[in-house]
């Protein structure tokens, strides 16, 4: 039986058995969420998440419906900027209610 990789190790040889970058795409979303409150101050966008991007989608996760009336009046904002901070050619924004898990 081989020896255990570290999960960096295999995201790294993903591209060569599946043809897909992940790990990339893992390292933009965790810098788009980091960056997010720099985006904008009001409190709502700590229940906010970037979970996805995919072709043209922002895939953003809330934690309460609440949030989400906010970013329906913002969402045009919030595509340019994430156009512009991070090279992306975004023009729509799905949204999902996603309490965070407590363990």
């Amino acid at each position: 039986m081989p020896d255990p990789q570290p999960v960096k190790q295999y995201l790294d040889l993903m591209p060569a058995k599946t043809g897909m970058s992940w790990l990339p795409q893992v390292r933009q979303l965790a810098d788009i969420n980091r960056a997010l409150p720099s985006w904008c101050a009001e409190p709502w966008v700590r229940h906010l998440r970037v979970a996805n991007v995919r072709r043209q989608t922002v895939v953003v996760y809330s934690a309460s419906a609440a949030a989400l009336i906010p970013l329906r009046h913002r969402s045009k904002d919030l595509l340019h900027w994430l156009n512009d901070h991070y090279r992306l050619s975004c023009t729509r924004i799905e949204t999902k209610v996603r309490p965070p898990l407590v363990v």
